[in-house]
């Protein structure tokens, strides 16, 4: 299992480049700190050019690149400003876009990708009031589907993971939040704890694995149950 892995810096990227290590797997690892952006045209191509240089193939990939756009003004429908809408559909939509179509080509039969995805994509909560993020997210569900029909009879899978609030960095405000910690059990009724990055990993790793060779186009939630509201 050759993996990679854009996104490696963030803490559910972070925790993609460790399952696969552990799994006895290689894990090339890109970032804005690594000096590629593949949010930007060229990057994605970089990313894989520079994965097969360093290993030969590439047999799976993981998109965990995201952003908050909050501190741009992301809010609701009349607070969203034109810049905050169209940064975060650059970074967590259009990215996508560029990463499936640089990636789908140079798979290998049997390979898989995987896009990290959010609940906030399909079910909209008052205290995450945000129609640029949700709106991006949500547009991934036809992306990837459209993408995995196109790739499947190359025996290419492309799934994406519906995460729920997750111990990251960018949860920063709603782990601070002491209202929204105590919907919790509401939000997520499995447990009354934010999913750890472990748990997100955990699921990409079987989607790269072929104990899921029969699975693709999926939208699978791992989110403590907040679909189930």
């Amino acid at each position: 299992m050759t993996v990679l892995v854009a996104g490696s810096h963030g803490g559910i990227g972070r925790a993609c480049v460790e399952v696969v290590r552990a799994a006895g797997g290689t894990a090339f690892g890109v970032d804005l700190a690594d000096g590629i952006d593949i949010t930007r045209p060229g990057g994605a191509e970089q990313a894989v050019a520079r994965a097969v240089s360093a290993h030969g193939k590439i047999t799976g990939v993981v998109h965990a690149v995201g952003m908050s756009g909050r501190s741009l003004g992301d809010g609701g429908i009349t607070e969203c400003g034109d810049a905050a809408w169209s940064e975060v559909h650059r970074v967590n939509h259009e990215s996508v876009f560029r990463l499936l179509r640089a990636t789908v080509p140079v798979m290998e039969q049997g390979g898989s990708i995987v896009v990290i995805g959010s609940a906030l994509g399909t079910s909209i909560d008052d205290d995450f009031r945000t129609v640029a993020y949700a709106s991006a997210k949500g547009a991934l569900i036809p992306l990837i589907r459209s993408a995995a029909r196109e790739a499947a009879p190359r025996g290419v899978r492309i799934n994406l993971i519906s995460a729920g609030l997750v111990a990251t960095p960018m949860s920063r405000r709603a782990q601070a939040d002491r209202a929204i910690q105590a919907r919790l059990p509401r939000l997520m009724p499995l447990g009354a704890a934010l999913c750890d990055p472990a748990d997100i990993a955990a699921a990409v790793l079987w989607l790269l694995s072929s104990a899921a060779h029969r699975t693709t186009g999926a939208v699978i939630p791992v989110d403590g149950g907040w679909h189930l509201r």
